[in-house]
């Protein structure tokens, strides 16, 4: 992509609402030579400060030399359609994400655990929820995967206010899990959440969030798939960091 380098030069200094921009931006690339920065704002759902302040982190004086920068690549990139180059990016991307999160908080949540739950939202997120059962097991914590929404809200009203709760979910934004996240939230039950680079709903109110890059393909038959490899990786990391964790305690 035209802004990789950009990212990768000054990573860093972003912050999750600089990378939704970012996403934003690359997603509508062809048209960003004649958007103006108020157009750039609500396709981003941000303000036109928060892009000005983007620009400024990326190493511009101002949304217009952004652009330029922008018009001036584009003529002379071509878009990757390798797909191992795209799914390569998006294991990347998540494991800068990965670094700039606090393992000790998460490894302290599952120490003090007795019981581990974890949720996914479809069929794919209940593979990777398998997947994790199989790790949590390897360092002796009970766990238990929510088949469906029914074992969810069966779970909700018996979670103890030290238990722990994983919820997986590519958009974040499942309608129907609403109603379980305010009962979480009023018996102050701590619950993960782990979806995809974006503002949503069950990111803002999880008591720890964790993000993943997965960008989203379109096959033969004109379905769109997602790679659920970052997450299986969250999990991956998560053991290895709270066997870290534990060592040193």
């Amino acid at each position: 992509m035209i802004l990789d380098k950009l990212i990768n030069e000054h990573y860093q200094q972003l912050n999750d609402n600089d990378i939704h921009i970012i996403q934003m931006i690359n997603k509508n690339i062809h048209l960003i030579h004649r958007l103006k920065i108020q157009e750039i704002a609500d396709i981003s759902h941000t303000s036109i400060s928060s892009i000005h302040r983007l620009s400024r982190k990326l190493g511009f004086d101002g949304y217009s030399d952004f652009k330029a920068y922008i018009k001036l690549n584009k003529q002379t990139s071509k878009p990757s359609t390798d797909i191992i180059e795209k799914l390569e990016q998006d294991m990347l991307q998540t494991l800068k994400h990965l670094k700039m999160i606090d393992f000790d908080f998460i490894s302290e949540q599952i120490d003090q655990s007795p019981n581990i739950y974890i949720y996914g939202t479809g069929v794919a997120q209940l593979n990777v929820a398998r997947d994790a059962q199989r790790h949590f097991l390897s360092i002796h914590k009970k766990v238990m995967v929510l088949n469906d929404e029914t074992e969810l809200k069966i779970v909700t009203d018996q979670m103890k206010e030290n238990e722990l709760l994983f919820i997986i979910s590519l958009s974040g934004d499942t309608s129907h899990l609403k109603e379980n996240i305010e009962i979480l939230r009023t018996r102050n039950i701590q619950y993960i959440s782990i979806t995809t680079l974006k503002d949503n709903y069950l990111a803002q109110n999880a008591n720890f969030n964790i993000y993943v890059n997965s960008s989203p393909i379109n096959l033969f038959n004109y379905i769109s798939y997602s790679s659920f490899l970052p997450y299986h990786m969250v999990f991956e990391i998560i053991i290895r960091k709270y066997s870290e964790w534990k060592t040193s305690h």
